[in-house]
């Protein structure tokens, strides 16, 4: 049952043997209607103390009528240090395992859309991710907390750290959703996850394994990840959980047992402190696939994930009747180019034309995480990204578009091909692709940061197609500006009437979206006007390809 409070602005439901909760109330930002949201609902226990790094356990029921008016606070990350030392927040650090869900009608049964926070698996919250573009249209958002960086993904494979525990998170949620969305206006039968960057990746996982029963959900957006990327997988887990452990002070020869009490028990901020020190010494010297304490991995000791979504593809082991929708934005790569170009001019080495001009695109290579071991990689890269004049300027202004190209196909853009390939081998009406193109007023490049020392813009930037789904920032929905705000209401038609349907549709949709037909497409460019592409692998090479059109 559902009830509102005094002139609606206090709605209670009541959740079966959980107790009740009381919620609050917003406005969507074009029709001004009423969204009732219930903010910070634990779905699970705590995970402090012994419950650190173990499967997640159910929320106990309460007594009274809690309130849900607060985002939850978000799971530990370094990056919001200064936020969690704060007074306003309980000292129950580890007790972040919430949703929020958002409704027009508490007693509808709508199509549920659960969103999954990207950031890495390190960093991102539920709270950035509000409902006044969405609930523009007759659906249910809910957007999920999970456990972040090491609390999540550490793994030793025993029962003490057995790995993958962020997806068990997950898991639970999406059970917690099936029993109680009902009481929120959503359909149980009916659900569609969608996530971006990370939150794609871990949507991937989730498709994949046997852990996860049918019936949780039913169709899935892929934005912007595909679980083969290099940086989804820790190669070496317990190496990894080791070398975490020395950094935050743990002795060197301790046992295996021993080193897991000691990161059982360690301070928070120092096991964050030495799991990002590792991440960052590990990109610089042997690339991004060589970082763990962040990662999925296979053979976690529960077998959520046995092998990796790519076997189980190759395997054809793949769920069947979940439509999916799969995209990419346009110039995925200026995301991490940042970095790139960062470290490479920190060392100087951006300042020897020499290296440059005959060193540069493997190191990326390896940066990245490509394993090119006979140079086969780098060659075909050479002759399809980069004209010879390019090559030999060794300038990397002049090769800028070209490692656009590389790093977003590398991290982003191939591994979320074959995840839109494998699901048409079994849901061959039902697989919509997309590249994201459009160029707004705003853009996350460089995400606050000053890019104005970087040698190309951001382009189509990775996490620009979420600023027509979401209030960017989170709470200022009236922030677009007319032909920002009709992009939006463009998106926000495709993705719901996919939630609601299967089938992405729009009045504003002016061509004919098919299905993926063959190995690369077709696709909708995203974009005005709007236009249908044939060849996905044209997305690969779109910026180099762009360059040369105009010189």
């Amino acid at each position: 049952m559902a009830s509102a409070g005094l002139e609606d602005s206090s709605p209670i439901v009541n959740l079966t043997d959980l107790g009740a909760l009381r919620g609050s109330t917003s406005t969507s930002v074009w029709t001004e209607r009423t969204i009732y949201q219930f903010l910070g609902v634990h779905y699970a226990q705590s995970t402090t103390g012994e419950n650190r790094f173990q499967p997640p356990k159910k929320v106990a029921p309460w007594k009274g009528i809690k309130d849900a008016t607060r985002h939850g606070m978000p799971c530990p990350q370094l990056k919001l240090l200064s936020t969690f030392s704060g007074k306003a927040f309980a000292p129950d650090l580890e007790d972040c395992l919430t949703v929020s869900i958002y409704s027009t009608d508490l007693a509808a049964a709508r199509p549920v859309m659960v969103f999954i926070h990207g950031g890495g698996f390190h960093e991102g919250c539920a709270k950035n991710q509000t409902a006044e573009f969405l609930l523009e249209r007759d659906v249910v958002l809910v957007t999920v907390q999970y456990r972040l960086g090491p609390l999540g993904f550490l793994a030793t494979k025993t029962v003490r750290i057995p790995g993958n525990m962020a997806m068990m998170d997950l898991t639970l949620a999406l059970n917690w959703i099936q029993e109680h969305i009902d009481r929120f206006g959503g359909d149980p039968k009916n659900v569609t996850l969608f996530g971006q960057s990370a939150g794609a990746a871990a949507i991937s996982a989730l498709l994949y394994s046997p852990k996860v029963p049918d019936g949780l959900f039913h169709k899935v957006i892929l934005q912007s990840a595909g679980s083969a990327s290099p940086w989804v997988w820790d190669t070496d887990p317990v190496g990894s959980a080791r070398a975490i452990a020395i950094k935050a002070g743990c002795n060197a020869t301790a046992s295996l047992e021993e080193m897991e009490q000691f990161l059982q028990h360690v301070d928070i901020w120092t096991l964050l402190r030495s799991f990002m020190d590792l991440k960052v010494e590990r990109t610089v010297s042997e690339g991004l696939d060589h970082v763990g304490g962040n990662r999925l991995v296979t053979g976690d000791y529960h077998g959520f994930l046995p092998d990796t979504p790519w076997q189980f593809m190759k395997q054809g082991k793949i769920r069947k009747n979940i439509p999916m929708m799969a995209g990419v934005t346009k110039h995925e790569g200026t995301f991490l180019l940042t970095t790139v170009y960062d470290h490479f001019k920190r060392t100087g080495q951006l300042d020897d034309p020499h290296f440059v001009k005959y060193f540069l695109v493997d190191a990326v290579n390896k940066f990245l995480g490509a394993s090119d071991s006979t140079g086969a990689l780098g060659g075909y890269e050479m002759r399809t990204l980069f004209t010879e004049r390019e090559l030999n300027s060794g300038n990397f202004a002049d090769l800028a578009e070209g490692l656009i190209d590389l790093a977003g196909t590398i991290l982003i853009k191939a591994p979320l091909l074959r995840e839109a390939q494998a699901n048409s081998r079994v849901n061959p009406n039902a697989t919509f692709l997309y590249s994201f193109d459009y160029v707004g007023e705003k853009t996350r490049f460089g995400y606050g940061a000053d890019t104005s020392h970087y040698p190309f813009d951001g382009g189509v930037h990775h996490s620009n197609d979420k600023l027509y789904l979401f209030p960017y920032p989170s709470g200022q929905p009236e922030k677009l500006n007319k032909n920002d705000t009709a992009m939006a209401k463009l998106m926000v038609d495709l993705w719901t009437s996919f939630a609601t349907e299967g089938v992405p549709t729009s009045e504003h949709l002016t061509v004919n979206w098919d299905t993926m037909k063959h190995y690369a497409g077709p696709y909708l460019h995203i974009n005005y006007p709007l236009s249908m592409g044939e060849n996905y692998y044209e997305e690969f090479t779109v910026a180099s390809d762009e360059k040369r059109k105009r010189s």
